[in-house]
């Protein structure tokens, strides 16, 4: 152990967390798809998160975001910021140690992809901010002799625990995680002794090192995390909980709202519910680097010349991971939970009485307002314009003379004014009160029953 309380590291290439230590490639990996299409345009996600204008605030330089995933590969949009690469999956004989899947380029893509003067509407949150990338898990690999079927596949909470734990040792500022395992919330005892770990150091790289960590709310259907969705009449009893995301005190988990087709600005049908979501980002008509070669954007050619698209809670997290590499660039006296807070504050809130709910959080993020709001309660807000003085050579304007109906009419008028502005502000700071992340929290002990023992969950 550490002075701090967290576990002492372990190499990543001792397969930490694997029972065997020994994996096998299972498929051969990524290959591009040809391609040839040119994305002249932004994605719809980027052209509603205003990118573009965020980047004239803040372009993330200062900032190294960790991507916790399948891996990342080489690519000409990376270039002289893609930091050397770590690996969690050792033991791998003759297997290629790059993002075999292409998850976790796509992933990174989002984050940190600059694409200035390449002539594509495609670029990155985050153009300039660094990228580490860890390889943690990976669909392609398996062990070669599990000894059950929870033993199949390469990584899981003890391996992402340890990850975690080398980013924050490598000096990240952001750590993405587009990763989620589905756990069924029963009500007798269960034991995943792994999750404990994952809380503690979850917790440890945030509270004690100041790194926020980002995660994906999950996804639902076939194939995904959750086969059915948390629609229990009482939203803060989920039948499922996604991990890390539940770890919603010291995490900001992401939802996905939908960008494209028939419903556009409404939460995402495979996005997870629960009371873990923070806030949401783009989940459809997702496009970003191609993973199978160094150069190109993913799915770059389709039916009739049309982008196709990926979608998942997976590719939302990134954009609020590398938005929030811009707020600690433009803000860099906030802590970990200054940023989430301020992220969550400046998202444009559903229409809840409270402000959030469980499908989007506090809704889709916004990032100019997030790197040019004042926000309520914040320790290191910026200060408010100061009053300035009336030069002298400014005329005073004439006063037309008004009957006595019209100055009953304006009376009127802002009276209601002045009762809608007292109403707001006394809604906003009553709710910047209920919801402000603390710098050191006080943890409200919420328990929940995974396989063996009660967990503690920082609220």
């Amino acid at each position: 152990m550490t002075e701090t309380g967290a576990p002492a590291n372990v190499p990543p290439d001792k397969g930490i967390g694997v029972a065997n230590g020994t994996f096998t490639e299972q498929q051969q990996c990524i290959s591009s798809s040809g391609g040839g299409a040119q994305l002249k345009e932004p994605p719809n996600g980027q052209t509603w998160l205003r990118l573009d204008e965020a980047h004239q605030y803040s372009t993330g330089q200062s900032q190294t975001v960790a991507v916790i995933d399948t891996g990342v590969n080489t690519h000409d949009e990376f270039t002289g910021r893609l930091l050397p690469k770590v690996d969690y999956l050792g033991g791998v004989t003759g297997v290629n140690k790059d993002d075999c899947d292409g998850h976790g380029t796509e992933v990174a893509g989002i984050i940190g992809a600059d694409t200035t003067g390449t002539g594509v509407g495609f670029q990155g949150v985050a153009p300039k901010a660094k990228i580490l990338p860890i390889r943690q898990t990976s669909p392609s690999i398996k062990v070669k002799t599990p000894t059950d079927q929870t033993d199949r596949g390469a990584g899981n909470s003890t391996s992402l625990a340890y990850a975690i734990l080398t980013a924050v040792e490598k000096h990240a500022t952001v750590i993405n995680i587009s990763l989620s395992a589905c756990l069924t919330l029963n009500m007798g005892p269960l034991d995943q002794s792994s999750q404990k770990l994952l809380q503690r150091i979850v917790h440890y790289a945030v509270n004690d090192k100041k790194v926020v960590i980002v995660a994906a709310a999950g996804n639902l259907g076939q194939g995904a995390t959750c086969n059915t969705q948390n629609d229990n009449p009482d939203p803060n009893r989920p039948k499922w909980i996604e991990s890390p995301a539940w770890f919603a005190g010291d995490v900001l988990s992401v939802g996905a709202i939908n960008t494209d087709g028939p419903s556009p600005g409404a939460p995402s049908a495979f996005s997870m519910w629960g009371p873990w979501v923070g806030v949401a980002g783009p989940g459809t008509g997702i496009i970003t680097l191609d993973p199978g070669r160094t150069s190109g954007l993913a799915n770059q050619e389709s039916v009739n010349g049309q982008m196709q698209t990926l979608q998942g809670t997976s590719f939302a997290a990134p954009y609020v991971a590398g938005l929030a590499a811009l707020v600690r660039d433009k803000f860099p006296n906030l802590d970990a939970y200054q940023v989430m807070h301020r992220i969550e504050m400046t998202a444009q809130h559903p229409g809840t009485p409270s402000g959030r709910n469980n499908q989007v959080g506090y809704g889709m993020v916004d990032p100019v307002a997030a790197l040019t709001a004042v926000v309520p309660g914040e320790p290191n807000a910026p200060a408010t314009a100061k009053a300035a003085s009336i030069p002298s050579d400014v005329g005073v304007a004439e006063v037309k003379s008004l009957s006595p109906m019209m100055w009953a009419m304006y009376g009127t008028l802002i009276g209601v004014a002045l009762l809608l502005i007292t109403l707001f502000l006394v809604h906003a700071t009553n709710r910047a009160r209920r919801n402000h992340r603390p710098a050191a929290p006080q943890h409200r002990n919420r328990k929940i029953y995974l396989n063996a023992c009660i967990i503690e969950v920082p609220a």
